[in-house]
């Protein structure tokens, strides 16, 4: 614990030990760069750039892309209301993006995800409290390969108003998502003014810009549409097999891009962050429940605090197959620290088998632990309310507080009362049908699903996204 922080990892002499590590391993290692337009704003900007396998960073030019960079950025939802206040030690909850598979909501078998799915997770996302963006949750596999991204950004555009986090395969991936939010927003100027769209995009482990990964964000730079550009690194086989080795290779992988996304243009709405976690030696899976990640989110919300820089890390995700103990430990820690953090966007909430699959019980599970650790984190206030004295001494030593209006006036608001945890005694639980957690899940689940519907947006609009989506010219050709 630090004076006026919740959560600290690293000490004041390890930020500066990391920063130094950093601008060392950017300076005399360097990046490769594999996009044209960004080793051109890097030989603009003094870098050698004549070997694009080693263009190095130097620490000025670092420190005055940190000095550009925004502190805060306001994110809008697709009805242009802030949404979201990316800034310091403000978390806001969503889910992930790309599972290949799904668990249906009513056979319960798990199954290749499609786009139909996206749009209902989309939807069922809207009608959760504690969920305040949307990723797809899912790869659309039955969208052509080459525009899959497109297809799911439409998918989720027309059955949610909360900000959507989207991927792409490339520049025109984004050109495209850009057009579809101007066509729900009512122009291209209402998205550069109140985005709802946010792109998520990465630099390849190690230390590599791709041209896939930077030209996304470069578009972003022209429309100030909001990006976060962060590495996925994994220890042992994309990073040094050492916790001090990886976040030092994070930290860089995203401030060099940080400086390419500067040089484009100064203020460009950049989020800081890093995927990182351990390889399983054993599996060889990127670990999402790993303890590993945790105290690497823990540590990158430590720089981003030191860069003032807004930030993006993973929580509520499990390695388990299934809703079980396993999935509850998993998210829970997660989830907790990432709060006391203060990541501005948390996502990956409800991803089951390492990311691959989605689930509408999950989701549904992840929201109810959000609002657990939002109750549990909140400051207390002390006053005559809140300590009624005089109720204390009417009642006296030995009475009790069932009967009196203070305790009527306060319980539904001071406390946390579970939606889908169950507290009743075994013998209730047992004549209710012992139904165990990922049942009344899916119970749940299917009664918030088909009570909601999907946001309204007039058909005019939808026809014009649609156009849109069937005349995009695709980054890659289909294989």
């Amino acid at each position: 614990m630090r004076e006026g922080k919740r959560n600290r990892r690293l000490t004041k002499e390890q930020v500066r030990q990391v920063d130094e590590y950093v601008i060392r391993l950017l300076g005399e290692v360097g990046c490769e760069v594999q996009c044209e337009e960004a080793l051109d704003i890097l030989g603009e900007a003094g870098c050698e750039v004549k070997d694009p396998r080693r263009v190095k960073f130097p620490e000025k030019l670092i420190r005055e892309a940190l000095e550009a960079a925004p502190s805060e950025i306001e994110v809008y939802d697709r009805n242009g209301q802030k949404a979201m206040q990316l800034k310091e030690w403000n978390c806001y909850y969503g889910t992930g993006s790309d599972c290949v598979t799904t668990f249906d909501l009513y056979s319960g078998t798990r199954r290749i995800c499609k786009k139909d799915d996206i749009g209902k997770l989309a939807r069922f996302c809207e009608s959760l409290p504690n969920i305040d963006f949307v990723m797809s949750f899912g790869i659309a596999n039955d969208a052509p390969e080459s525009g899959n991204f497109v297809h799911q950004y439409e998918a989720m555009l027309l059955n949610t108003s909360k900000p959507v986090i989207v991927t792409g395969h490339g520049k025109n991936d984004m050109i495209t998502m850009i057009k579809m939010a101007s066509a729900a927003a009512g122009g291209i100027e209402n998205v550069k003014t109140r985005p709802s769209l946010i792109l998520y995009s990465e630099p390849l482990s190690p230390l590599i810009h791709t041209e896939m990964g930077v030209s996304k964000g470069l578009i972003c730079c022209e429309y100030d549409v909001p990006f976060i550009y962060i590495g996925s690194p994994y220890m042992g086989a994309t990073a040094p097999a050492a916790l001090e080795g990886i976040l030092v290779q994070a930290v860089a992988e995203s401030l060099s891009g940080l400086v390419i996304f500067q040089r484009k243009k100064p203020g460009a709405r950049f989020i800081f962050g890093g995927d990182a976690t351990v390889m399983d030696m054993r599996t060889t899976i990127f670990s999402y429940g790993a303890p590993e990640l945790n105290v690497l989110n823990a540590c990158l919300s430590d720089m981003a605090h030191f860069y003032n820089l807004p930030f993006f890390c993973i929580a509520g995700a499990t390695d388990s197959k299934l809703l079980d103990a396993q999935a509850g430990l998993e998210y829970t820690m997660s989830i907790y620290e990432a709060t006391l953090n203060g990541c501005n966007i948390i996502h990956d909430l409800g991803y089951l088998e390492s990311g691959l699959t989605s689930s509408f019980e999950s989701i549904l599970f992840a929201d109810e632990i959000v609002g657990m650790v939002k109750y549990v984190l909140q400051p207390l206030n002390f006053n005559d309310t809140s300590v009624p004295i005089d109720i204390m001494g009417k009642v006296g030593p030995g009475g009790n507080f069932l009967m009196e209006e203070h305790t009527v006036d306060n319980f539904k608001k001071e406390f946390w009362f579970p939606r889908f945890f169950d507290r009743r005694m075994f013998e209730m639980w047992e004549k209710a049908g012992s139904k165990d957690l990922r049942a009344v899940l899916n119970e749940k689940a299917r009664e918030i699903f088909e009570k909601s519907a999907p946001c309204e947006i007039s058909q005019e609009v939808k026809e014009e996204i649609r156009g849109i989506v069937s005349t995009h010219r695709p980054d890659v050709q289909a294989g």
